[in-house]
């Protein structure tokens, strides 16, 4: 027997109809969704996040505390900790002062992740580069020497 001549409930009906407004949805849902996501250098320290889907793409740029904000927040998603430091080369957004004795184990760090000593050592010896800078005067002076004595002439 078939049920071909059976008359559809109004319940089914809509169940059926609820099932395709779903389907829908999740297809157009599906445009808005990224694809593919790229993360690079955008010049001057920006940084770029290219999300792509099949119909468009979208930028955001970002600046290194925000990009590292995005990190910390992915590594939580994950449930992992990361440990950031600093990178020593050239292509580093911003020069680290990594010649500081034994500061190697706080760079990057906040400042509420020092211990007192480190506080110590850091305003020890930002005190002690400031005390070692020259004047402009005396730094015209030494340019003016150092040449002198690269050229041998006396004056």
């Amino acid at each position: 027997m078939s049920n071909e001549h059976e008359e559809i409930s109004e319940t089914r009906k809509k169940i059926n109809q609820l099932y395709e407004e779903n389907e829908l949805q999740s297809l157009l849902d599906n445009r808005n969704r990224s694809r593919s996501i790229s993360i690079g250098s955008a010049g001057g320290g920006v940084i770029e996040f290219s999300m792509r889907n099949e119909w468009a793409n979208l930028y955001y740029l970002a600046n290194p505390v925000e990009a590292i904000e995005i990190l910390g927040e992915l590594a939580s998603a994950c449930g992992v900790e990361i440990a950031m430091r600093p990178r020593n080369d050239f292509a580093s957004w911003r020069s680290w002062d990594t010649e500081l004795p034994g500061s190697i184990h706080w760079m990057g760090a906040a400042p509420w992740q020092l211990s007192d000593e480190d506080r110590k050592a850091i305003s020890e010896s930002k005190s002690k580069e400031s005390q070692n800078k020259n004047s402009l005067p005396d730094m015209i002076d030494g340019q003016f020497e150092k040449k002198n004595i690269e050229s041998g002439d006396d004056n």
